[in-house]
């Protein structure tokens, strides 16, 4: 199975990265990174799977693209991405154009999903029968493993981590949740969250106007009182999500990713340790930064890929296309 090459995916409303990886988890190409084009994202997949199959020496098995947004995995359709801009971009036929260009087989899976799994295959599992990723980014989010076992939920939308509400008596909300936690702790959120606060109290700080949350990171670093405290919001806040997760999930490792947190993977592992036992009721688990960096996204959408046991299972041809067993 090792000599199977796969052409992995891990795509951002920003970055759009790719490389060519064997299912043992070694990425055996150069990783390309990229500004990623949504309104243009299929004929911009279509051409990094070109090139990739026309510099290296075998032939690719498959394709696999883990992306963030609304994904139909049994179709290759992501149904809403994100963009840089906080727009949308609908229906975008991912396996549909792989495979009309390239022949190939296509596992397409939601970035979160993917991560956990590749935290499973190729990260920090290290014996745990229960695993858990979430990720700080842009929004949060993540996935559990259990024994092998992605749980997707009912629907396949579970692991919406950011959507728990960590403070139902605020009138802030994302994606019509109120006090989710996402619309303060994320990197969206603890922008949006910041700068509503300076233009309504007009504090004593460094920060001015519309700032972004390495900018409030920066700025508690180095002093500014201001800051300190409203990440100290934040740290609440983490702490009562990871504590909600950990008392439904009762994991044995949580791992951490995403920019906001590994940017600052201090100040934001710190904040969690220093409320967690306010809200948490199991063993607290170990929590720590992701060991695959950037790289989760390759390494999840490697793990999709290497999960699907059945031929059958892994897209290829949509089902009102496939030709009769008669024929």
């Amino acid at each position: 199975m090792d000599m199977e090459q796969i052409a992995v995916f891990g795509i951002g409303s920003t970055n759009f990265r790719y490389a060519v990886a064997v299912p043992s988890g070694d990425i055996v190409t150069d990783i390309t990174v990229e500004s990623t084009r949504p309104e243009e994202l299929e004929a911009q997949l279509v051409e990094a799977v070109g090139e990739m199959q026309a510099t290296t020496a075998d032939p690719l098995s498959g394709v696999a693209v883990s992306c963030t947004g609304l994904v139909d995995k049994e179709t290759g359709r992501i149904t809403e991405l994100d963009t840089p801009a906080g727009e949308t971009v609908d229906q975008i036929e991912v396996g549909a154009a792989i495979h009309e260009a390239h022949g190939l087989p296509v596992v397409l899976e939601n970035d979160c999903n993917a991560a956990v799994l590749g935290e499973w295959h190729y990260g920090s599992r290290d014996g745990v029968d229960s695993l858990v990723h979430v990720t700080f980014g842009t929004g949060i989010g993540g996935g559990v493993v259990e024994r092998g076992q992605l749980v997707r939920g009912e629907s396949a939308q579970a692991g919406e981590f950011g959507l728990l509400p960590v403070a139902p008596d605020s009138s802030v909300e994302s994606t019509g949740v109120t006090g989710a936690w996402e619309a303060f702790c994320s990197g969206r959120g603890i922008a949006h969250s910041v700068s509503d606060r300076i233009a309504e109290d007009d504090p004593e700080t460094v920060l001015d106007g519309e700032v972004d949350a390495q900018a409030v990171f920066e700025a508690a670093a180095a002093g500014d009182e201001f800051a300190r405290e409203c990440l100290d919001r934040v740290a609440r806040y983490n702490a009562a999500g990871i504590a909600a997760i950990c008392n439904a999930v009762n994991p044995g490792l949580v791992t951490v990713g995403g920019g906001v947190a590994m940017n600052n993977a201090e100040a934001v592992l710190g904040g969690i340790e220093r409320y967690l036992d306010d809200y948490l009721f199991v063993e607290p688990p170990e929590i720590r930064i992701s060991r695959l960096g950037d790289d989760i996204g390759l390494y999840g959408a490697l793990a999709s890929f290497v999960e699907e046991q059945e031929p059958a299972s892994v897209w290829n041809t949509p089902a009102k296309d496939a030709p009769d067993a008669d024929d």
